[in-house]
């Protein structure tokens, strides 16, 4: 039983955007605008919740700041580029049988049309790098970022 529960888990994440560069399940691009100031992207697909894309931005802008040897970031502006589709499917019989109606009767065995938003979460943002002794009070220590997103 726990190993159907695991292979379950194991096949629902697999569908979720990795944290990867980005690609067809989706992921993060940075461009460097200058020296300390890049606009950083993460785009999930539609099995990634909002909350984790944003978590995988701000590990991409924890990430960019170690390896531009600074060690503080602030976010200067973000903006929620997410795309939502709507999607149609036509109603279908519940089995393959005729479908038979009795006079008065709710259940005709027949799904009808259905449809449904499927939103791809697009986070945008610039952040500025700072080393220490030189950031804001508001900033983010880009170690601390990526110790908490690791757990």
């Amino acid at each position: 039983m726990n190993f159907k529960i695991l292979l379950i888990a194991l096949f629902i994440s697999a569908c979720t955007t990795p944290y990867q560069k980005l690609g067809k399940r989706g992921g993060y691009k940075e461009e460097k605008i200058n020296d300390h100031v890049y606009r950083v992207t993460f785009q999930g697909n539609s099995r990634t919740k909002d909350e984790k894309v944003y978590r995988y931005f701000l590990k991409r802008c924890a990430e960019l700041t170690q390896l531009n040897g600074y060690q503080h970031f602030i976010v200067i502006n973000t903006e929620d580029k997410s795309r939502t589709a709507l999607v149609w499917q036509e109603g279908t019989p519940k089995n393959q049988r005729a479908i038979t109606t009795v006079a008065y009767s709710s259940d005709t065995g027949f799904i009808p049309i259905e449809h449904k938003n499927i939103v791809n979460h697009v986070i945008v943002g610039e952040i500025a790098m700072f080393k220490d002794g030189e950031e804001p009070l508001d900033a983010f220590k880009a170690e601390e970022v990526l110790q908490s997103i690791r757990k």
